[in-house]
């Protein structure tokens, strides 16, 4: 048994939440003493402009985007490996993907993005590289899936039950719960971080990860109506979309209930001052807030496969949905 072994992590900057898993899993061989890993956006390595139009597409999908976004998610959730559209998708920058691995050497690959070019090529320089798979999303897509793969991580019994029924056998599945970092395993406490935040321990905090929506006009007027119809003062994550964030400090510049912030790596800091979390549907930034117990809204769910996140824990009592700005007033 390989006590070293060298570690491939594909991962995507499709949204963050695929990197935050790699990171993840990173420091956990880390502590364990593995050290030989390479994290790599192999999609990107392969087809930079592909990937760089294909990342704009997804990270702003706005009105008829996002329709169609959801459409493509949907025929596709159940595409098979070895039928015509998996094998195409599959296959896609085989020859630069072998170059790499041959390149790297890897002793062990890990998906953590359904980029699995790797999987068609599970035999290299006659040897076979165990291939590991881990979900990120609480749904199951067709995507994801590879007869070449050895084992597959999954968040919840119901998506092992759904394998399963797809027809992969009960030893390739595990049930892990999708991989935080390790500063969301445990709380920090409140009244240090208000003061390092400059922050008033009498007031309740929305944290808003508004970054991740983009769309100015909506985000400002959800701010003012919270502002307007309940007690939060609201916390408001631009992330790199520095052009909200402007807009919104030139609008609420003279507003002390309002804190703005551009991009952060003190999320969990954050999650543990706030009463409440209010962003999208990425699996992974809700797994994290679950984990510190931080009550989440997600607003208006895109199509695909942050809709079929928060129907799945919204039906577990897990997290809330508001599908307008009533409802979100309301569950405030």
């Amino acid at each position: 048994m390989n006590t070293d072994p060298k570690v491939l992590i594909v991962t995507s900057a499709f949204g963050d939440g695929h990197i935050k898993v790699a990171e993840a899993i990173d420091h956990s061989f880390r502590r364990r003493g593995i050290s030989r890993i390479v994290t790599m956006d192999l999609f990107a390595a392969v087809y930079p402009s592909l990937n760089e139009l294909s990342r704009r597409f997804y990270l702003n999908t706005t009105g008829y985007t996002q329709e169609f976004y959801g459409l493509v998610y949907k025929l596709t959730s159940r595409m098979k490996p070895d039928q015509f559209m998996g094998r195409w998708i599959h296959s896609m920058g085989k020859r630069k993907v072998q170059r790499i691995i041959d390149e790297i050497g890897p002793d062990i690959i890990i998906h953590t993005f359904p980029y699995l070019a790797a999987a068609e090529l599970a035999s290299t320089k006659g040897r076979r590289i165990p291939l590991f798979t881990v979900m990120t999303d609480y749904v199951v897509h067709g995507r994801w899936l590879h007869p070449q793969t050895t084992k597959y991580f999954v968040a919840t019994e119901s998506m092992k039950a759904e394998l399963m029924s797809l027809g992969i056998t009960e030893e390739k599945l595990v049930v892990s719960g999708i991989p935080i970092r390790e500063a969301f395993e445990q709380t920090q406490e409140r009244e240090a971080l208000l003061r390092k935040h400059g922050l008033d321990g009498n007031r309740h905090y929305l944290l808003l990860a508004a970054g991740a929506y983009g769309v100015l006009s909506d985000i400002n007027h959800l701010i003012i109506r919270v502002l307007q119809q309940s007690n939060f003062d609201v916390v408001v994550l631009c992330g790199n979309n520095h052009k909200l964030q402007m807009a919104t400090e030139e609008l609420f510049q003279e507003n002390p209930r309002v804190h703005i912030r551009g991009y952060t790596e003190e999320m969990q800091e954050l999650m543990c001052i706030s009463s409440c979390l209010l962003t999208k549907a990425g699996g992974i930034t809700l797994t994290e807030a679950m984990a510190l117990a931080l009550p989440v809204i997600v607003y208006r769910p895109l199509p695909g496969q942050e809709a079929g996140n928060a129907e799945w824990l919204s039906e577990h009592n897990l997290i809330e949905i508001a599908r307008d700005e009533e409802q979100l007033v309301e569950q405030l």
